[in-house]
Protein backbone atom coordinates (compact mmCIF):
# COMPACT_ATOMS: atom_id res chain seq x y z
CA UNK A 1 0.00 0.00 0.00
CA UNK A 2 3.01 2.52 0.55
CA UNK A 3 4.34 1.99 -2.24
CA UNK A 4 1.16 2.77 -4.53
CA UNK A 5 1.18 5.80 -2.48
CA UNK A 6 4.61 6.60 -3.22
CA UNK A 7 3.89 6.38 -6.66
CA UNK A 8 0.67 7.84 -6.68
CA UNK A 9 2.33 11.08 -5.19
CA UNK A 10 5.00 10.75 -7.84
CA UNK A 11 2.83 11.38 -10.55
CA UNK A 12 1.18 14.17 -8.77
CA UNK A 13 3.68 16.12 -8.64
CA UNK A 14 5.36 15.32 -12.23
CA UNK A 15 3.04 18.02 -13.74
CA UNK A 16 4.28 20.79 -11.31
CA UNK A 17 7.65 19.53 -12.01
CA UNK A 18 7.29 20.06 -15.66
CA UNK A 19 5.62 23.50 -15.14
CA UNK A 20 8.78 24.61 -13.20
CA UNK A 21 11.12 23.33 -15.81
CA UNK A 22 9.37 25.12 -18.46
CA UNK A 23 9.46 28.30 -16.50
CA UNK A 24 13.14 27.75 -16.41
CA UNK A 25 13.58 27.50 -20.06
CA UNK A 26 11.67 30.47 -20.60
CA UNK A 27 13.30 32.76 -18.35
CA UNK A 28 16.69 31.45 -20.17
CA UNK A 29 15.80 32.13 -23.51
CA UNK A 30 14.46 35.42 -22.76
CA UNK A 31 17.74 36.77 -21.32
CA UNK A 32 19.65 34.88 -24.12
CA UNK A 33 17.35 37.14 -26.25
CA UNK A 34 18.07 39.95 -24.55
CA UNK A 35 22.12 39.58 -25.11
CA UNK A 36 22.26 41.75 -27.97
CA UNK A 37 25.16 39.47 -30.44
CA UNK A 38 28.68 40.74 -30.35
CA UNK A 39 29.42 42.51 -34.27
CA UNK A 40 32.70 40.89 -35.85
CA UNK A 41 35.19 42.85 -34.48
CA UNK A 42 37.44 41.99 -37.68
CA UNK A 43 36.98 41.04 -41.34
CA UNK A 44 39.23 39.74 -43.96
CA UNK A 45 38.38 38.94 -47.75
CA UNK A 46 39.29 39.10 -51.85
CA UNK A 47 40.27 42.71 -53.51
CA UNK A 48 39.77 43.56 -57.03
CA UNK A 49 40.74 46.61 -58.44
CA UNK A 50 40.81 47.70 -61.79
CA UNK A 51 42.35 51.21 -62.02
CA UNK A 52 43.19 54.10 -64.12
CA UNK A 53 46.60 55.34 -64.85
CA UNK A 54 47.84 58.84 -65.62
CA UNK A 55 51.11 60.90 -65.64
CA UNK A 56 50.75 64.19 -63.15
CA UNK A 57 53.21 67.13 -64.23
CA UNK A 58 51.77 69.34 -62.59
CA UNK A 59 48.97 71.13 -64.85
CA UNK A 60 46.55 68.04 -63.89
CA UNK A 61 43.13 68.62 -65.86
CA UNK A 62 40.33 66.13 -66.88
CA UNK A 63 42.15 66.89 -70.95
CA UNK A 64 44.82 65.12 -69.61
CA UNK A 65 43.13 62.31 -68.04
CA UNK A 66 41.03 61.70 -70.99
CA UNK A 67 44.38 61.71 -73.27
CA UNK A 68 47.07 60.08 -71.29
CA UNK A 69 44.97 57.16 -68.85
CA UNK A 70 46.06 53.50 -69.64
CA UNK A 71 44.12 50.99 -67.85
CA UNK A 72 45.51 47.88 -65.27
CA UNK A 73 44.12 46.06 -61.94
CA UNK A 74 45.59 44.55 -59.10
CA UNK A 75 44.57 41.13 -56.99
CA UNK A 76 44.95 41.11 -53.37
CA UNK A 77 43.62 40.93 -49.62
CA UNK A 78 41.77 43.25 -47.29
CA UNK A 79 42.15 42.85 -43.64
CA UNK A 80 39.83 45.34 -41.74
CA UNK A 81 39.32 46.16 -38.16
CA UNK A 82 36.44 47.28 -36.35
CA UNK A 83 37.79 50.21 -34.00
CA UNK A 84 34.28 51.26 -32.86
CA UNK A 85 30.94 51.52 -34.26
CA UNK A 86 31.82 54.71 -36.84
CA UNK A 87 35.47 53.76 -37.49
CA UNK A 88 37.80 50.77 -39.23
CA UNK A 89 41.16 50.16 -40.19
CA UNK A 90 41.83 48.55 -43.18
CA UNK A 91 45.40 47.03 -44.35
CA UNK A 92 45.36 45.92 -48.14
CA UNK A 93 48.47 44.24 -49.59
CA UNK A 94 48.03 43.65 -53.44
CA UNK A 95 50.03 42.68 -56.58
CA UNK A 96 49.17 45.08 -59.32
CA UNK A 97 49.50 45.29 -63.30
CA UNK A 98 49.76 48.87 -64.01
CA UNK A 99 49.60 50.40 -67.35
CA UNK A 100 51.36 54.21 -68.18
CA UNK A 101 51.81 56.57 -70.72
CA UNK A 102 54.10 59.53 -71.13
CA UNK A 103 52.66 61.15 -74.63
CA UNK A 104 54.57 64.73 -75.61
CA UNK A 105 53.45 66.38 -78.48
CA UNK A 106 55.73 69.06 -79.76
CA UNK A 107 55.86 70.73 -83.21
CA UNK A 108 56.07 68.07 -85.63
CA UNK A 109 57.12 65.35 -83.34
CA UNK A 110 54.57 63.02 -81.52
CA UNK A 111 56.99 60.99 -78.63
CA UNK A 112 55.15 58.30 -76.64
CA UNK A 113 56.74 56.50 -74.20
CA UNK A 114 54.36 53.16 -72.47
CA UNK A 115 55.58 51.82 -69.33
CA UNK A 116 53.92 48.68 -68.48
CA UNK A 117 54.53 47.67 -64.53
CA UNK A 118 54.52 44.38 -61.92
CA UNK A 119 54.03 46.00 -58.29
CA UNK A 120 53.39 44.80 -55.33
CA UNK A 121 51.66 47.49 -53.18
CA UNK A 122 50.41 47.77 -49.82
CA UNK A 123 47.42 50.64 -48.58
CA UNK A 124 47.27 51.85 -45.09
CA UNK A 125 44.09 53.69 -44.09
CA UNK A 126 43.58 54.20 -40.69
CA UNK A 127 41.25 56.29 -41.42
CA UNK A 128 37.76 54.58 -41.97
CA UNK A 129 34.54 56.23 -41.20
CA UNK A 130 31.55 54.53 -41.59
CA UNK A 131 27.66 55.43 -40.49
CA UNK A 132 24.85 53.70 -41.57
CA UNK A 133 22.93 50.09 -41.14
CA UNK A 134 23.32 46.88 -43.05
CA UNK A 135 24.16 49.04 -45.71
CA UNK A 136 27.02 51.44 -44.61
CA UNK A 137 28.57 54.41 -46.48
CA UNK A 138 32.28 55.17 -45.57
CA UNK A 139 35.49 57.47 -46.55
CA UNK A 140 38.80 56.63 -46.39
CA UNK A 141 42.00 58.45 -45.96
CA UNK A 142 45.64 56.82 -45.68
CA UNK A 143 48.98 56.59 -47.93
CA UNK A 144 50.45 53.49 -50.37
CA UNK A 145 53.75 52.39 -51.04
CA UNK A 146 54.05 50.31 -54.25
CA UNK A 147 57.36 48.83 -55.48
CA UNK A 148 58.28 47.87 -58.65
CA UNK A 149 58.97 44.20 -59.20
CA UNK A 150 59.11 44.27 -62.74
CA UNK A 151 59.34 47.06 -65.90
CA UNK A 152 59.33 47.19 -69.53
CA UNK A 153 58.72 50.48 -71.64
CA UNK A 154 58.45 51.11 -75.70
CA UNK A 155 58.98 54.34 -77.13
CA UNK A 156 57.67 55.80 -80.85
CA UNK A 157 58.49 58.55 -82.21
CA UNK A 158 55.26 59.86 -85.25
CA UNK A 159 54.60 56.25 -84.55
CA UNK A 160 57.98 54.80 -85.38
CA UNK A 161 59.39 52.38 -82.71
CA UNK A 162 62.86 53.43 -81.52
CA UNK A 163 64.98 50.90 -80.25
CA UNK A 164 67.94 50.77 -77.21
CA UNK A 165 65.90 53.58 -75.59
CA UNK A 166 65.10 53.32 -71.89
CA UNK A 167 64.30 56.14 -69.15
CA UNK A 168 65.31 55.97 -65.72
CA UNK A 169 62.50 55.18 -63.27
CA UNK A 170 61.89 55.40 -59.31
CA UNK A 171 61.14 51.52 -58.33
CA UNK A 172 59.41 53.00 -55.19
CA UNK A 173 56.44 54.99 -55.28
CA UNK A 174 54.37 56.31 -52.60
CA UNK A 175 51.53 58.90 -51.54
CA UNK A 176 48.18 59.53 -50.10
CA UNK A 177 45.06 57.84 -50.41
CA UNK A 178 41.47 58.66 -50.58
CA UNK A 179 37.91 56.73 -51.12
CA UNK A 180 34.60 56.99 -50.93
CA UNK A 181 32.23 54.08 -51.34
CA UNK A 182 29.73 51.50 -49.47
CA UNK A 183 29.56 48.22 -47.29
CA UNK A 184 27.33 45.78 -48.50
CA UNK A 185 27.20 43.47 -46.00
CA UNK A 186 30.39 41.55 -46.14
CA UNK A 187 31.10 43.01 -49.65
CA UNK A 188 32.92 46.59 -50.34
CA UNK A 189 32.35 48.92 -52.96
CA UNK A 190 34.75 52.25 -53.20
CA UNK A 191 35.83 54.43 -55.37
CA UNK A 192 39.73 55.80 -54.41
CA UNK A 193 41.97 58.20 -55.56
CA UNK A 194 45.77 57.72 -55.02
CA UNK A 195 47.86 60.78 -55.41
CA UNK A 196 51.85 59.70 -55.94
CA UNK A 197 54.68 62.27 -54.15
CA UNK A 198 58.08 61.56 -56.08
CA UNK A 199 58.37 61.64 -59.43
CA UNK A 200 58.16 58.09 -61.53
CA UNK A 201 60.78 58.63 -64.40
CA UNK A 202 63.74 60.45 -62.84
CA UNK A 203 63.84 63.65 -64.46
CA UNK A 204 65.95 67.29 -63.27
CA UNK A 205 63.63 69.37 -65.41
CA UNK A 206 60.03 67.86 -65.38
CA UNK A 207 58.58 66.83 -62.08
CA UNK A 208 56.69 63.66 -62.50
CA UNK A 209 54.05 61.57 -60.83
CA UNK A 210 51.72 58.45 -61.39
CA UNK A 211 48.25 59.20 -60.37
CA UNK A 212 45.34 56.47 -60.49
CA UNK A 213 42.06 55.70 -59.83
CA UNK A 214 41.12 52.83 -58.58
CA UNK A 215 37.62 50.95 -58.31
CA UNK A 216 37.87 48.36 -55.07
CA UNK A 217 36.17 45.98 -55.41
CA UNK A 218 35.89 43.46 -51.76
CA UNK A 219 34.34 40.09 -51.62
Amino acid sequence: MKIIKIKKSFFAILPLIGFIMSGIEAKATTLNDSIPEKSSEFKKGIRFSPSMNFFDYGDLSFGQIASDYKFGAALGMVFDWKMSDYHRFRLEPYVEYQNIKNNSINPDIEAITSFSNLIFGVDALPLVLTYGGKYKGTISAGGFAKYVLNSSQSTTLNGNSVNNFEVEINKLQYGFSFGAGAYLGKRLVELRFYQSLNDFVNSPVIPNSINQVQLILVY
